[in-house]
């Protein structure tokens, strides 16, 4: 089956709006939550669908206009069928200058002899701010189809005014590659990843060497600044859950501490309007979040970056 989902979120008075939109079965978009609960606009993309089956086909086309904030969730785990053929899953995003869009999925869970391809082009204006996460699981693992998928391929790029800024290209292939040894899986069953890419990745990597000093237990992680305005971090565990939770806290602080940013630079933008001889020094708060994280269930640990 070809399906198709269409975003339009564009900034109005009254915050970001969903200007338009289109969905075909057997998915469904759909408010998350009121819509008006806050400043930026949340959606949620559900499936009326077991999961994605042999020969089915996603495109995914995300706009987000000048100045506008939008959050995209998903309802479950993207269960990977078994197959013959191999299914495909494309998403295509633009970021327009000021707009900020975060989008961490649940983790794809591939059966046996599953085969899919995902591909993510995201084009961003040199002043907009993406949160990006994915997390991939080894399959059922208590249905002993433990990396049992026959290919699972996952390519994401960025780019930057046109200029590739950023590539991630994972195939993993369990019948020809050592998947859990050293440099793969290392015995564990999920990998997730969290990138962010915007102006205030330099400072946002300040934060984190801050914030993420604690040892945890259950999911070893590290962190980088791979380019000159986007940081990468990488986590290992054995629960896809744990792991869905741990991106979505780290996701919820990027947030605040780019709303924080964002608020600072218009601040000073604001005053030197009103006396341009003067020269200021903005200083953001802290962010709300900025707390030890915290695991209601499990604790992570932390992995030399």
């Amino acid at each position: 089956m070809d399906s198709i989902i269409k975003i339009n979120a564009e900034r109005e008075e009254r915050g970001t709006v969903l200007k338009e939109s289109f969905h075909n079965a057997p998915y469904k978009l759909t408010h998350y939550g009121s819509a008006k609960a806050q400043d930026h606009l949340e959606m949620i993309v559900m499936s009326a669908s077991p999961g994605i089956l042999d020969r089915d086909s996603l495109l995914m086309d995300v706009h987000v206009k000048e100045d506008a904030y939008l959050k995209l969730f998903t309802q479950s785990f993207n269960k990977l069928h078994p197959m013959q053929y191999g299914a495909s899953q494309n998403i295509d995003v633009r970021l327009a200058k000021g707009s900020v869009f975060q989008y961490v999925p649940h983790p794809v869970t591939p059966f046996k002899d599953s085969i899919f391809k995902t591909v993510n082009q995201i084009y961003m204006d040199a002043d907009s701010t993406l949160i990006w996460g994915d997390i991939i699981s080894a399959g059922r693992i208590y249905m002993n189809e433990r990396f049992v998928f026959t290919k699972l391929h996952s390519i994401t790029k960025i780019f930057k005014d046109g200029q590739l800024n950023f590539m991630d290209n994972q195939c993993l292939l369990p019948k020809e590659q050592p998947i859990e040894d050293l440099l793969f899986f290392e015995g564990y069953t999920h990998q997730a990843t969290l990138l962010f890419s915007g102006p205030y990745a330099k400072d946002l990597k300040v934060e984190l060497d801050e914030i993420l000093t604690a040892e945890y237990a259950d999911v070893m992680f590290g962190f980088t600044q791979c380019a000159e305005d986007t940081v990468l971090l990488r986590a290992m565990g054995s629960d896809g859950e744990l792991l869905y939770n741990f991106l979505g806290m780290l996701a919820q602080m990027c947030w605040v501490f780019t709303q924080d940013q964002i608020q600072v630079q218009r601040t000073k933008s604001s005053i030197e309007q009103a006396d341009p001889t003067t020269h200021v020094v903005a200083k953001a708060d802290k962010p709300r979040a900025k707390t030890k994280p915290a695991m209601e269930k499990k604790r992570a640990k932390k992995k030399a970056a």
